[in-house]
């Protein structure tokens, strides 16, 4: 079960997103949410304006102060929307038409955003990430190593308005230990699904028989489970796979994706493959995660 999410805040427009899609995947677990901001700390800003200082007309010393400015108003922002989710869903008011048994917090500290959200991941039982822009903190590169380093599912949220969640679960399956992973960490939301859809595609022929087979042999697993599951193989060619399963799943009403994230090491980092890439870039569904 989800009893302990964790919801990143990064003072962007996307944090208000990822507080209702905790509060609703939250609701049937009784959740606690924690809302975490992590403020760079001081050397994490005296570095980001060294970066950043080839590229600007601003002397150093202007630059750090700007940054530090930047943080600042960032904090407030992230404070402000848990403050006004809070007062919406969590106040005594809420609670008196709603009752729910979630209850969330608010923590603010100085550190380095990603390292530290790793490190809290790991002591929740999801992550829940709004889509940050290409220059915050959660690109896609530093979603990549939160995901291979947390040990955790994380649950990305579209900037689209989504409203119920986990209603109807498409699975991007493919017969890959990442793959089985992620299903076993969303039983939690597919045992309660009304619908769950296993989708998968041959990426190395034309031939749709074998996803097809392999689609349904997990779809006999999960349907020994209570669910009511669909198998589907399709066609589609490798470098086009990731759109036709997102394009079914969206076909079929899906309203959540769970797939594997598959990486690979560059030098000393951790980046997506191509077909984990693809499916960040394209889906505009609530997308789980795990490597």
């Amino acid at each position: 079960m989800f009893k302990n999410i964790l919801v990143p805040l990064t003072g962007f427009e996307n944090d208000a997103k990822a507080l209702e899609a905790a509060f609703v995947t939250g609701w049937p677990f009784d959740a606690v949410i924690e809302a975490l901001h992590v403020q760079p700390e001081p050397i994490e800003i005296v570095m980001a304006a060294a970066l950043r200082q080839f590229g600007s007309k601003m002397g150093n010393r202007e630059l750090i102060h700007a940054l530090e400015k930047e943080a600042a108003s960032r904090t407030h922002l992230a404070k402000t929307a848990f403050d006004e989710f809070f007062k919406r869903h969590l106040s005594a008011h809420a609670f008196a038409s709603a009752a729910s048994g979630v209850t969330a917090s608010w923590r603010c500290e100085e550190g380095h955003p990603v390292e530290d959200t790793l490190s809290a991941a790991r002591f929740s039982d999801l992550l829940v990430l709004g889509r940050a822009p290409e220059h915050g903190q959660f690109a896609l590169d530093s979603v990549a190593n939160i995901l291979v380093g947390c040990g955790r599912p994380v649950l990305l949220v579209p900037n689209a308005e989504t409203g119920p969640i986990g209603h109807t679960i498409a699975i991007a399956w493919k017969e890959k230990a990442e793959a089985a992973r992620a299903v076993t960490a969303a039983m939690p939301f597919l045992v309660r699904a009304k619908k769950v859809v296993v989708l998968s595609a041959n990426e190395e022929g034309s031939d749709p028989a074998p996803s097809r087979e392999s689609a349904e042999r997990l779809r006999s697993h999960l349907a020994r489970h209570g669910m009511t599951v669909e198998a589907h193989g399709l066609t589609a060619h490798p470098q086009s796979v990731p759109h036709a399963l997102l394009h079914k799943a969206k076909e079929l009403g899906a309203d959540l994706v769970v797939a594997g994230a598959y990486s690979h090491s560059r030098v000393r980092e951790l980046v997506f493959g191509g077909f984990t890439r693809a499916v960040l870039q394209a889906c505009d569904l609530p997308l789980m995660l795990l490597h």
